[in-house]
């Protein structure tokens, strides 16, 4: 990985995300350009997303406590509803 961690910023988003989890840290990719949030807790595949913001700010904290493993089980009920609302809104029926 070509880039640099960043410890610390100007609204404290790093910091807070230390505190949703300690083994979160903001690495910006050079090669990409894009910032990604990295968990040194799921060693050795520490990406846990990459942000589609260009800075950090709420949008990071809230993305970040959104995508939480804790929520898998939300996150893919709401994800099946999106679908199916999607199929409904095309014309489409399941299974058929």
């Amino acid at each position: 990985m070509t880039g640099r961690v960043i410890e610390d910023d100007l609204l404290g988003v790093c910091a807070r995300l230390r505190s949703i989890d300690d083994g979160y840290f903001v690495f910006l990719n050079y090669k990409t350009g894009r910032l990604e949030v990295h968990n040194k807790n799921c060693a050795p595949r520490t990406l846990c997303l990459v942000l589609p913001y260009e800075r950090l700010d709420e949008r990071t904290v809230r993305r970040v406590r959104f995508t939480r493993a804790e929520r898998i089980k939300e996150t893919l009920a709401r994800i099946e509803r999106e679908n199916a609302s999607a199929a409904i809104a095309q014309g489409m029926r399941k299974g058929g």
